[in-house]
């Protein structure tokens, strides 16, 4: 079907109507004259001696009676009457004639459009039905006559008027929708606030339609933060929302009120969106941000409507001041906890792919934005167990096959499909949400429902990090160590990630004197490869012993009150103390000494309180309870709480002068 003109919906809008009156009153005009002439063909021939002493006048259908100084009947009409035709000559008479012709013409035309659309309702009863239910226009169009030549006479001067009858907004206007908002909660002041607001957010759209004009710049503003404060207060008056345990909403559907608020809520989601995507400012957008969120619980009824929203939120989620991200980051929460089982994963795997997507530059600009997304998107993966697990295990099982094909195919592309900033920060977040899930074991009585996917994401960070065992990947290796260590204070588990450092420790780097150069020390937080000139610096290998030693430190800790501590440690301190037998590395030297002696004197301190155990291993329950009701401090706790205040002061003196990797560089 084609479609309806859009000079066609303007014309059936505004002139229609008078159209259709004025063709009624020129029939009732038309029909009077041809009765008028029919008495005249029945009036009798006048005697032939008396025509020379008539005159042609005119014979009206007046009644003789009525006066003729009567003005209020002359008022009241019949006066049409009075200047009948027969005043006229036989031209006008005509001419009148060809006009009821035409007129009938286009009686017929329509007849016969009306005709068409019966006989349409008989053949094609669906189709009628369909164009009854979203094109009325058309079948109302003919009945009482079209005026195409008014139409197509003067398009530009329609136009013109068409817009001189969209009303304008005017501070009154406002003020009196206001008012009735506030007082009374009118939803008639709403729907005009509504398709003012919708007017506001479309400005500049051509092809859009507008119930209201809006000319002033205050006046925009003042339609914009009226619409976002007044219509969650109308709508919760209406309809109020009940927050139920679980964190979701129940909205009353099936009240007669509902079935009135559905198309406003979604006339103003569908307005938030495309203010969303085109203020520039970030006061405003803030503003939209956190009004709207007190329509989430609304939103669920609608899910294209709602993909719409999320993927606006997701967008300034990633991008913008940190206020507009945060507030972004609120509606989202409130989304993902409020949403059905189905709109929850499209929340959870937005966030995860925005996250990945803001991770492909990572500089000590971006970091902090990093930073922010893991944390809030670890938030996220809290709500609703069973969505994140199915979510989670996805994501990582990805994770190990890209790290499989690196394994089996080792081409280039493989590798730089694993080798990446992207890769690393996906281990970094899922080691997150595994360390905050796992934290809370204690409050949910029993095991964290996401424990089972340590092990994998284990087996896949412990092969990244053996993928390229080179020093320049050391940095690399130093982020996965990172990591895992977040889970093993977490989640109380045993990671074997000390080979990991010592191996480094081993490594030419160490081993070999290193030279000299005039470079600046590099910021490992930014780094994953290490520039060629940086290798066999003595620079870079002081940077290296001072940030493996430290988290050598962290993972010796993390076990310093297991009473299994003094067996663990034999390894670990025999090749400590080769590996300090045989390096080169003065500073190498210098930190992992206390480190030893701090392992070898908590061992001691262990041994001490195991004197007196009468369980034997096998009982796993008093092992798990040893050292429970000691509130002393391990050697090992007390030099690492030391240890990180020294770390973060020279941590600020090295990020005034370090050099960050550019991507030449890598």
């Amino acid at each position: 079907m084609a479609k309806v003109a859009k000079r066609t919906k303007k014309f059936v809008k505004n002139r229609l109507e008078q159209t259709l009156q004025d063709r009624r009153d020129h029939k009732k005009r038309s029909a009077h004259v041809r009765e008028r002439q029919a008495k005249k063909a029945r009036r009798p021939e006048r005697a032939a001696s008396d025509e020379d002493d008539e005159d042609d006048a005119p014979v009206h259908d007046a009644p003789q009676d009525t006066p003729a100084n009567d003005v209020d009947a002359f008022l009241q009409g019949g006066f049409e009457a009075d200047m009948g035709s027969e005043s006229e000559d036989d031209e006008a008479s005509v001419a009148d004639d060809a006009d009821l012709d035409a007129m009938d013409d286009v009686s017929d035309e329509e007849g016969g459009h009306v005709q068409d659309l019966e006989k349409l309702k008989e053949t094609d009863p669906e189709f009628y039905k369909y164009l009854q239910e979203n094109d009325r226009d058309l079948l109302q169009f003919g009945q009482g006559g079209d005026e195409a030549e008014a139409m197509d006479a003067d398009d530009d001067e329609a136009e013109a008027s068409d817009e001189d009858a969209i009303p304008l907004v005017t501070p009154e206007m406002l003020r009196q929708w206001q008012r009735a908002l506030l007082r009374h909660n009118s939803l008639r002041a709403l729907r005009r606030l509504l398709l003012a607001f919708r007017s506001a957010v479309y400005t500049g759209d051509e092809e859009g339609e507008y119930a209201y004009r809006i000319e002033d710049g205050p006046i925009f503003s003042k339609v914009l933060l009226t619409t976002l404060k007044y219509t969650p207060k109308v709508v919760a008056h209406h309809a109020p929302a009940r927050h139920l345990a679980d964190g979701r909403y129940k909205v009353p559907t099936h009240t007669k009120k509902w079935s009135t608020l559905v198309r406003p809520i979604r006339s103003f989601f569908l307005s938030v969106v495309q203010l969303l995507k085109t203020l520039p400012e970030a006061d405003m957008v803030y503003v939209a941000l956190t009004e709207s969120a007190k329509m989430i619980p609304y939103l669920h009824q609608d899910r294209r409507v709602a993909r719409e929203y999320i993927k606006q939120l997701l967008h300034h989620w990633s991008s913008g001041q940190d206020k507009v991200r945060l507030a972004a980051f609120s509606c989202l929460y409130v989304a993902t906890s409020a949403a059905a089982d189905e709109m929850v994963d499209f929340c959870l795997k937005g966030a995860y792919h925005t996250l990945v997507r803001s991770t492909k530059q990572t500089t000590p600009h971006t970091m902090p934005n990093i930073v922010l997304m893991k944390n809030t998107a670890c938030e996220l993966f809290t709500l609703h167990p069973d969505a994140a697990y199915q979510q989670a295990f996805g994501f990582i099982r990805q994770l190990a096959i890209s790290l499989r094909n690196c394994l089996k195919l080792k081409t280039k592309e493989q590798f730089q499909s694993v080798l990446n900033w992207p890769y690393l920060h996906c281990l970094d977040f899922w080691s997150m949400v595994l360390a905050k899930t796992c934290c809370d074991e204690r409050e949910q009585n029993g095991p964290s429902y996401m424990r089972p996917l340590i092990y994998p994401l284990v087996q896949v960070a412990l092969g990244v990090a053996r993928l390229v065992p080179i020093s320049r990947y050391f940095p690399l290796r130093l982020h996965i160590v990172r990591a895992m260590l977040r889970v093993m204070q977490a989640a109380h588990v045993y990671i074997p990630l000390a080979a990991l450092v010592l191996e480094v420790f081993e490594s030419p780097e160490f081993q070999r004197r290193g030279k000299g150069a005039t470079l600046k020390p590099l910021d490992l937080a930014t780094t994953f490869r290490a520039p060629a000139a940086y290798v066999r610096t003595r620079i870079y290998a002081e940077q290296l012993a001072d940030e493996f030693a430290f988290v050598l430190h962290e993972f010796l800790a993390t076990q310093a009150r297991s009473i299994s501590f003094p067996e663990l440690i034999i390894p670990v301190a025999t090749q400590l103390r080769r590996v300090l037998k045989t390096g080169h590395s003065a500073r190498m030297t210098e930190a992992l000494r206390p480190v030893l002696d701090k392992a070898q004197q908590n061992a001691v301190w262990i041994e001490q309180r195991r004197h007196g155990v009468e369980f034997a291993p096998h009982d796993h329950a008093q092992v798990a309870r040893f050292l429970a009701n000691d509130t002393s401090e391990a050697p090992l706790d007390a030099a690492l709480r030391l240890a990180r205040k020294v770390r973060a002061q020279k941590q600020k003196l090295l990020e005034q002068n370090a050099h960050v990797v550019g991507d030449d560089e890598e």
